[in-house]
């Protein structure tokens, strides 16, 4: 070992607080950098294995493919799993079976030779029966089991209903779909769904590609929609003798193609390959291509959402906040030690030693500290997230979608946070070694090296030797003097020097500041987005969907028009609800029945948040405004506990011969990228339901403003052709609605909605005869007890035997609930971790910095000491010093969080359109407090280390 890395050490052990601290800093800094990249790396994993359970490991599709596309797939190297399905053609189900099954089958092979482990796609799950394993077998959707359907291009063999074992003859054709306006027609297939636009589009169906015979061996459960264009639409799966995929590739018709399901080595090129085939080569049949966004997200290949941008820019800002905080702590004790030992570089300069040899010699205490620091911040980091993990496990698994929470130890997550603190040490030591390398022998002996007036003390200084010397005193002392006497001018000289302690001392305090601010920034951001996106349903754990005009229901309350006798299921809900019996720990929540109606509202109503709304029209030029709003009769009961919870008057909004709704003023909407909250009522009022005119079987699509004045309505006709009609004419009947309140809350049966919501009692039901009858809900609190909920359905279950008119629908959502909240806290929970921990580096930084600044000054005060300053003149000189740091650091600090609060916010912007900036008030005011108590802990501890040396031995300490 050399002389100057024993040196190095001595130093570090002579001044062993200041070693500490910043070990501790180093720690804590390396700490919170392993903990979030084990973190992030436990978490990815769990994510993807995750979605590639539920959705497969696929990476890319490319639907419509030619024989050359699939040869090229089959020898491309980069492509490591491929599946082709095929679609063999549409089975029209007739319109007499489609609003109960859909207008169509699609014909697909059942997916085959899938790796048991990693299968490229999750296939559907078998509600009866089993896939089909041989030729002549097929699976149907689970709507079709023991159906009887009218005479379509399905049947059964003995004409009964459709079983597990039943011989079915499925009639395969082509769906045309041709434009009214040009002519122009397309083969419709499975790609582009079962949708056409009727008033600009008509629809033909020919059975021209034979027919499938076979034995059905099961039920899948079926919803019509997948990520994968060649699962799309309810499908009727047969088996796969070989030769379907060449069938549907090389045969003339366009409605049967095939669609490559594959996964590459390197994900990032799954997507590039997917569309070079669809869009390159010519092909006769229709084309598309996707991507597996929800798994390759995981793994890097990241798709351009704002959601994903507003996380990658709020994890930057974070990562800057860690780096910052890391180089901020060691580079003050460094710059500070560098500062206050200029007589120990200087001595050893005039010994011989070179530049090199004294920047070692600090380099090497930074090496010392990061030996210690790094590995015991490593293992804290690691253990902390296996502590974490361990407590949080339920949410983090809720939070990664249910897959066991485990904590994966990546060598690389280490590797980086190693380098990234041997990185943070050497960055921070190496400017004050450069300081230590540049002292001119003579000065750093003299200790002058770092005491340089000012501009404005020198100008100060010149005016000085021009006054007269028969000023007064009081003028020359200057304000500092005259408001604290002799130890505030002393205290303002020091300051006006700017000596490197005094700038880094404030910039200790204002990276401490900034980071105390910043952390409750991060934490109110995530609440915000937390209480946006996630709607937990409170105290509803078991929900009933009831209707009186679906299949499961006798049709007795039903009415022309798909309309219901309104009084009559209020009736029928009312004596439903009243059978349902008191069980322990659960707790109904009333009912409602939901109607939409064609709403005009008149101009002073609402403002331009309407427009944030889903779907939602702009205002008309008057101010007026049409569109869809949702009208709520709820229960009598629930209705006077609303009434009662909003603190209104019960003989006003419990009159029967005047009923008044309240206006829900409060929408978390989605579009799908971005999330915002919008208030768009400014003022009660009246308004109107509209019954339009019969227009021959057309429906009106809009009021619009009618160019000569007015309004007007805009309606399709036959030929796709727009018509207009006044305002007058269109409309047949209106219904007025009062709205005597607004509120930003709900009753508990009312779920939220991102279209206008108007609550009335149960007793108002007339106001719907100008409306549309969406369905009747009904809700239960079990306290977040899954079992519970389930143990109430199966009473339910019984008593909805009795009730015949209606169809009810049960969903158990007290788990998801669970999980929801298990998520929440597992987020709060991680940010809490990262405030106190940032909070720990600030306070850290702060007692290192000042403690060691006022300790390595002992020569400075013993000297004022001796020559007769008191204690008393002693503590108001520290405190003017310690005051003009907190003023000072407090100012700059607070300008850097609130930069940093503008950045988080500028993310927030790019997912939650409505959040908005506003100061941190609570942060700050908690950062008044820290500091201070710091500030004076330190000065404390100081002036204790100070006292101890004898002004004597202060005056001949000559430590090298």
């Amino acid at each position: 070992m050399s002389i100057f890395s024993r040196f190095a050490l001595r130093s570090l052990k002579r001044n062993r607080t200041r070693t500490i601290v910043s070990i501790i800093g180093v720690a804590l800094s390396v700490s919170l950098i392993t903990a979030v990249l084990t973190s992030v790396v436990s978490l990815t994993n769990m994510l993807i294995e995750r979605t590639a359970s539920d959705e497969g490991w696929w990476y890319a599709e490319a639907a419509g493919i030619t024989a050359e596309d699939l040869k090229r797939l089959q020898n491309d190297q980069e492509v490591t799993d491929l599946t082709v399905i095929a679609d063999m053609g549409t089975i029209s189900l007739g319109e007499d079976n489609s609003d109960i099954f859909g207008k169509y089958l699609y014909a697909k092979t059942w997916p085959h030779d899938l790796d048991a482990s990693e299968p490229l796609i999750s296939t559907p799950e078998i509600v009866a029966g089993r896939a089909p394993e041989a030729p002549g077998e097929i699976l149907l959707p689970h709507p079709l089991q023991n159906a009887e359907l009218a005479p379509c291009g399905l049947t059964t063999a003995d004409g009964g209903p459709i079983e597990v074992g039943s011989r079915i003859t499925l009639d395969l054709g082509t769906r045309t779909v041709t434009n009214r306006e040009d002519g122009a027609s397309v083969t419709a297939t499975a790609i582009r769904g079962d949708y056409i636009d009727e008033t600009a589009q008509t629809e033909t169906y020919e059975a021209d590609l034979g027919h499938i015979e076979g034995t059905v061996v099961g039920f899948y459960r079926a919803y019509g929609y997948s990520t994968i264009y060649s699962l799309q639409g309810n499908i009727a799966y047969v088996f796969d003798d070989g030769s379907a995929v060449d069938r549907a590739i090389t045969d003339d018709s366009a409605a049967t193609w095939a669609g490559a399901i594959f996964r590459t080595a390197n994900p990032a090129d799954a997507e590039p390959l997917a569309d070079e085939i669809v869009n390159v080569h010519e092909r006769t049949t229709d084309g598309a291509s996707t991507v597996h966004s929800s798994l390759i997200r995981w793994m890097g290949v990241t798709p351009d959402t704002a959601i994903w941008n507003t996380l990658y820019q709020i994890a930057g800002i974070l990562a800057a906040v860690v780096v910052v905080a890391g180089v901020s702590l060691v580079y003050n004790s460094f710059a500070i030690s560098v500062a206050e030992r200029t007589r120990q570089f200087g001595l050893l300069s005039s010994l011989g030693a070179s530049r090199r040899q004294l920047r070692r010699t600090v380099l090497i205490e930074a090496l010392a500290i990061g030996g210690v620091g790094i590995p015991v911040g490593i293992a804290l980091g690691v253990a902390g997230c296996f502590v974490v993990f361990g407590l949080l496990g339920e949410g983090i698994a809720a939070l990664s979608g249910g897959t066991q929470a485990s904590v994966i130890v990546s060598p690389v997550a280490l590797g980086i946070a190693a380098v990234l603190g041997l990185v943070t040490l050497l960055v921070s030591a190496w400017i004050p070694a450069i300081r230590a390398s540049r002292v001119s022998a003579v000065d750093a002996i003299r200790q002058t090296q770092d005491v340089h007036l000012t501009r404005r003390a020198r100008r100060a200084q010149r005016k000085a030797s021009r006054r007269s010397t028969s000023e007064t005193t009081e003028r020359s002392l200057g304000l500092a003097g005259r408001i604290f006497g002799i130890p505030g001018l002393i205290a303002h000289k020091n300051l006006t020097r700017a000596s490197s302690k005094g700038r880094v001392t404030v910039a200790a305090l204002a990276v401490s500041v900034a980071l105390l601010i910043t952390s409750g920034s991060i934490a109110d951001v995530m609440s915000y987005a937390s209480d946006t996106t996630v709607d937990t349903m409170e105290g509803q754990d078991l929900l009933l969907y009831i209707d009186v005009t679906g299949a499961g229901a006798d049709q007795s309350l039903a009415l022309a028009d798909g309309k219901v006798d309104g009084p009559g299921m209020q009736d029928a809900l009312s004596r439903f609800y009243a059978d349902v019996p008191s069980v322990d720990g659960v707790t109904p929540n009333g009912y409602m029945t939901s109607y939409v109606a064609d709403a005009f509202i008149p101009a002073g109503m609402l403002n331009d948040g309407i427009m944030g709304l889903d779907g939602s029209a702009p205002l008309l030029a008057n101010g007026s405004w049409y569109g869809s709003a949702y009208v709520n009769f709820v229960d009598e009961a629930t209705w006077e506990a609303y009434i009662d919870s909003l603190g209104l008057d019960r003989a006003m909004f419990c009159d029967p011969a005047r009923p008044l709704a309240i206006a829900v003023n409060s929408y978390d909407v989605n579009n799908g990228e971005t999330y915002g909250n919008y208030q768009p009522f400014k003022a009660t009022g009246t308004i109107e339901s509209l019954e339009f005119a019969d227009l021959n079987g057309h429906f009106v699509s809009s009021i619009e403003d009618d160019p000569a004045g007015g309004l007007r309505a805009l309606y399709y006709d036959n030929e796709g052709n727009p018509v207009y009609l006044p305002y007058d004419e269109a409309v047949a009947n209106t219904q007025e609605i009062e709205v005597g309140a607004l509120a930003n809350t709900r009753p508990v049966c009312v779920g939220s909605s991102g279209t206008l919501q108007l609550i009335l009692p149960a007793s108002a039901i007339d106001l719907s005869a100008n409306t549309g009858y969406l369905r009747a809900s009904m809700s239960f609190d079990t306290g977040g007890d899954a079992a519970a909920a389930t143990q109430t359905q199966e009473t339910l279950e019984s008593i909805a035997e009795d009730y015949p008119e209606l169809d009810i629908t049960y969903t158990n959502v007290a788990q998801g609930k669970l999980q929801a909240r298990l998520m929440a806290t597992t987020v709060n929970t991680f940010i809490y971790c990262f405030a106190v921990i940032t909070g720990l580096i600030a306070v850290a930084n702060v007692f290192n910095t000042l403690a060691n600044a006022l300790i390595l000054r002992q020569r400075e005060f013993a000297m004022l000491k001796s020559v007769g300053m008191g204690n008393r003149a002693f503590r108001r000189m520290i405190a003017y010093e310690c005051a003009s740091y907190a003023v000072r650091g407090f100012l700059i600090g607070s300008a850097l969080a609130l930069l940093v609060s503008w950045g988080l916010y500028q993310s927030m912007m790019l997912s939650y359109s409505t959040y908005e900036f506003h100061l941190p008030w609570i942060q700050i005011g908690i950062a008044v407090v820290v500091v201070i108590a710091v500030i004076v802990a330190s000065v404390m501890y100081a002036l204790r280390r100070t006292r101890t040396a004898s002004v004597v031995e202060a005056l001949r300490e000559d430590t090298v």
